[in-house]
């Protein structure tokens, strides 16, 4: 009897609603019966290590990173990029007044805790009276009412934010990651975002309750090693050793080996530099050479809808190419080089970091390093 009502309890807790609305606009939700706030300080309790996963992930610093601070304060703070930056409408300041454009109001429903924490649990998991989760829970076993949603273990739960196109730019949508993955082997395949970004992990998923569940920890807040994972970097280069007075050349071709999306993909800003440069001993660059810089990047008109001008990025399993050479001095002090070949993703271009009063670690990291010895004889 016990069993068959667990089942009949199953059977009636499946989300019948769409886990995102239609259309862009803060989520108006309220906690769930019995929990006392939406804020992700109520979830840590019994969901402790998916707690600290998304605690160190992009998706916690969505509202608070230094970039995203710069860049919406040079944007006059606009609303559409609160939309999934600031999800609740609990975590704004301000609320649009009348129809007419740039009117803001005092929210009275604000509350400033919960407008530090991003893209908060609620946002994905609060749905009318429940909690909503990749399956559902009976509930006699736990302590708030759980319902699923399928589109929690699909691309729908990313497309609110990572799909998105103004009127008139439905062409090339300003933001088309889910779009660039629908067109790729991985969409193709069924791949789900899901499958990269939310691995599976074994640990305390509720309490002392341990069990496999999918990562919250995203790629870390753009870690350098998770990143990596996305490309292959080769390097060649003609001969080891080198007279002073030869020309040494050297290719490198990176490849999109690991995304299901373009490298780098997202906002148009993001880009991706390969940087050659020859360095002696010392790690100061050789005399007589400078740093070689290609890019990966997109870019789109300033106005509305921000029309696509050019798109240099790697798409799913592409490959770009590019050289550098540098004629050696016949004064250049004989010994061991190094040829260093990196790569490293922006947030925003140089000129715009400094621009925004980022510093190079704020905008940008580092994920690929080879180096390769020669001599100079």
């Amino acid at each position: 009897m016990r069993l068959l009502l667990s089942l009949l309890l199953l059977s009636q807790a499946t989300a019948a609603e769409p886990l995102w609305p239609t259309s862009l606009g803060p989520l108006e939700l309220q906690a769930p019966a019995p929990l006392p706030s939406l804020s992700a300080q109520t979830c840590n309790a019994c969901h402790g290590a998916i707690h600290d996963q998304w605690g160190a992930s992009g998706h916690a610093r969505a509202s608070t990173s230094p970039a995203w601070l710069a860049a919406s304060a040079a944007l006059g703070n606009p609303v559409r990029c609160q939309e999934c930056h600031l999800p609740l409408l609990a975590q704004r300041a301000e609320i649009p007044r009348g129809p007419g454009a740039g009117a803001m109001a005092p929210n009275p429903a604000w509350e400033p805790s919960l407008g530090l924490e991003g893209v908060t649990c609620a946002a994905c998991h609060v749905r009318g009276d429940a909690i909503v989760g990749p399956r559902a829970l009976p509930a006699d076993a736990v302590p708030h009412k759980v319902v699923q949603s399928d589109a929690l273990r699909s691309a729908e739960a990313c497309a609110f934010c990572h799909q998105q196109a103004l009127p008139g730019g439905e062409e090339h949508p300003f933001l088309d990651t889910v779009g660039e993955w629908e067109r790729s082997s991985f969409g193709q395949a069924n791949i789900p975002c899901q499958d990269c970004h939310m691995q599976r992990v074994s640990g305390p998923i509720a309490g002392s309750r341990f069990a496999a569940f999918a990562s919250h920890g995203g790629l870390g807040d753009h870690d350098p090693a998770a990143i990596a994972r996305a490309v292959t970097l080769q390097v060649r280069v003609q001969k080891a050793r080198f007279e002073r007075g030869d020309t040494v050349r050297a290719t490198a071709e990176i490849m999109n080996t690991g995304a299901g999306h373009a490298v780098p993909s997202g906002d148009p800003n993001h880009r991706v530099a390969i940087q050659f440069e020859l360095v002696d001993a010392a790690g100061e660059l050789a005399k007589g050479t400078a740093p070689s810089v290609a890019w990966l990047k997109r870019e789109m008109a300033n106005v509305a809808p921000f029309a696509e001008i050019s798109d240099e990025r790697l798409q799913p399993g592409a490959s770009r190419t590019f050289d550098a050479a540098w004629a050696l001095d016949k004064k250049l002090e004989p010994g061991a080089y190094t040829l260093a070949v990196t790569a490293t993703w922006w947030r925003v271009s140089p000129e715009q970091a400094e621009a925004l009063g980022l510093t190079v670690e704020q905008a940008s990291v580092r994920f690929v390093e080879q180096r390769i010895p020669i001599e100079v004889n």
